[in-house]
């Protein structure tokens, strides 16, 4: 009986074929997954030189990417044809959108860059001070919003502190939820998905133990709740969804190639995919019909 499809090859394998697949050494870099996961592999591409630290989808239908070692962010399309590369300062570490126009991009340096993302030959960047060393990051209205080992500090866009949020836990990651106003925080000590009102107030405190090793969060049409997370034993890793009340999850997909450290997930609102990118590497899975 056929379980999983090895993208590389184009293949559907049982269980005993797609672990003698995976066994031999030539074929231990290709992509398989459970041919009964939500989302199935697309398509994916390599940045070459490169190592991923952040990557987003932007209303322009392409993808915009943040690296570890060089201090570039990239526009992509979605199939990996390069149309620019923007010089920043610093080595960027987390980018969120600001608007269809510009996007926000905290720095190794502790500022924030300002980036135009249109369609110019010189990209407009603005920087900003922040002095604040980010560990997750978002933007909403004209606000910074960064965690840190105390909860979640409140910047507006000078770089001054408005408020502090405080928390019990840190905020290893965040995404944020227009329609209900909600934050979603990544709390790693314990594996947890923590769902906390702006005013810090926790909503609800989701744990499963098949939730383990949480890298990255992000949110898709429907108001669910994509952790991506790798498991324990090896470096496989998959994508459980939440759903907005944290009463229910699933796994969507499975037996993803993931890192301990170089692991990013977003959502392409227009093809309801899930991209993910790791080390070098962008995945794009799509949705099944």
């Amino acid at each position: 009986m056929s379980v999983y499809k090895c993208y590389d090859c184009n293949l559907v394998l049982c269980e005993d074929c797609s672990r003698r697949h995976c066994n031999e050494n030539k074929y231990q870099s290709h992509s398989m997954q459970l041919i009964s996961d939500s989302f199935i592999l697309n398509h994916k591409f390599c940045v070459e030189n490169e190592i991923i630290s952040d990557i987003k989808y932007l209303p322009s239908r392409e993808l915009i990417l943040a690296f570890y070692i060089t201090p570039n962010i990239m526009i992509l399309s979605v199939s990996g044809k390069q149309r620019h590369v923007v010089h920043l300062e610093d080595y960027p570490r987390m980018m969120h959108l600001v608007d269809k126009n510009n996007v926000a991009v905290s720095l190794q340096n502790k500022n924030v860059n300002i980036v135009g993302i249109q369609k110019r030959v010189v990209p407009y960047v603005e920087n900003i001070a922040i002095n604040y060393k980010v560990d997750s990051f978002i933007y909403i209205e004209n606000r910074f919003f960064i965690g840190d080992e105390f909860g979640i500090v409140v910047l507006d866009m000078s770089g001054s502190v408005q408020r502090h949020i405080p928390l019990s836990f840190t905020p290893c990651d965040m995404c944020y939820d227009v329609d209900s106003q909600h934050i979603y925080c990544i709390e790693s000590e314990n594996s947890q998905l923590i769902c906390i009102a702006r005013d810090g107030t926790i909503v609800f405190t989701y744990t499963d133990p098949s939730m383990t090793n949480l890298n990255d969060v992000t949110m898709d049409n429907e108001g669910n709740v994509l952790v991506l997370c790798r498991k324990k034993d090896d470096n496989s890793g998959y994508v459980l969804k939440v759903d907005s009340s944290g009463k229910k999850s699933e796994v969507v997909i499975t037996n993803i190639n993931t890192s301990p450290f170089d692991s990013r997930i977003c959502y392409d609102h227009l093809t309801n995919s899930v991209v993910i990118g790791v080390r070098d590497t962008v995945y794009n899975y799509k949705r099944k019909a």
